[in-house]
């Protein structure tokens, strides 16, 4: 298939952004793209603008692709297709082999930020509660009028809520906890299924990528040396195996945002979730 006409519409920080710009990169596929400013974020709050809402994405979230001229949304989905093309670099990050590609649709969806699951009931989407002291600190930066903006003109009830409450009062530590147990049965999960090539399967793929992305973001809110406990050899040793490649600069790296926002949430990398989570690590290890 020859190589397509593409233009990513993206957040910095967005970490379905993240792996979306990963995957292009590891495929090796020359891309355009427009950043656009989040509503929980910026006053500028572009991803609920009229513009956007009609022409780009009426759900109002990132990242969306435009392949030729059809709009790609939802970051697995985009993936998914992105591997449709064979970009400078030769691989695939989908297995051919049927039965490979359900047992490997398990875990991309166990590992993003599917917005069929409920937060906190799988390992991907516990990663958004971990980060709610950051968004917090984002939300109530924000102008009135763009709160007013979000509750009159945001299409998703539940972003709305949430960021509201976060703007009049303060729930960064109470909802975290709800992520506790999907997170630590992740860990676990994810340690028994590292391969001995070093990926989750035997080839670097699309699971890979997700996970990337979420221990980056778990280091990035201090909470990285649950990665490094003797309780996950192969997950210290598959995190070190990830930040080697270039498509973690390229795809992440090279778009760091918030760093004294992260600051302010955290200082000194303090996440008040990382001796719960190593509590629950060493329960679930000795019972």
């Amino acid at each position: 298939m020859s190589k397509p006409n593409l233009l990513l519409y993206h957040a910095k920080w967005s970490l379905c952004s993240q792996m979306v710009r990963v995957a292009l990169h590891e495929k090796g596929l020359e891309y355009d793209h427009k950043v656009i400013k989040l509503c929980d974020q910026h006053d500028e709050a572009e991803n609920i603008s009229e513009d956007f809402l009609k022409e780009i994405n009426p759900s109002g979230v990132v990242p969306v692709l435009k392949i030729n001229n059809e709009f790609v949304r939802d970051s697995a989905y985009i993936i998914e297709r992105l591997d449709e093309y064979q970009g400078n670099n030769a691989i695939n990050l989908w297995p051919l082999d049927p039965k490979k590609k359900e047992t490997l649709r398990k875990w991309v969806y166990d590992t993003t930020i599917d917005e069929s699951v409920k937060l906190g009931q799988s390992f991907g989407t516990s990663i958004p509660l971990f980060s709610t002291g950051l968004i917090e600190v984002l939300i109530k930066k924000l102008s009135l009028k763009t709160i007013l903006n979000i509750i009159f003109n945001h299409p998703r009830r539940e972003r709305k809520v949430v960021f509201v409450m976060m703007y009049f009062l303060s729930i960064k530590n109470k909802i975290g906890p709800l992520a506790y147990e999907s997170f630590v049965n992740g860990l676990f999960e994810i340690e028994n299924q590292l391969s001995d090539q070093g990926f989750l399967f035997d080839d670097f793929g699309h699971a890979d990528i997700n996970l990337m992305c979420c221990f980056n973001r778990l280091e990035e809110l201090g909470l990285g040396p649950v990665l490094q406990m003797d309780t996950f050899p192969k997950i210290s040793s598959y995190w070190k195996n990830l930040q080697a490649r270039p498509s973690y600069k390229e795809g992440i790296l090279n778009f760091v945002d918030h760093e004294q926002t992260i600051e302010e949430a955290f200082p000194d990398k303090f996440n008040p979730h990382l001796a719960n989570l190593v509590a629950k690590v060493h329960n679930r290890k000795y019972t």
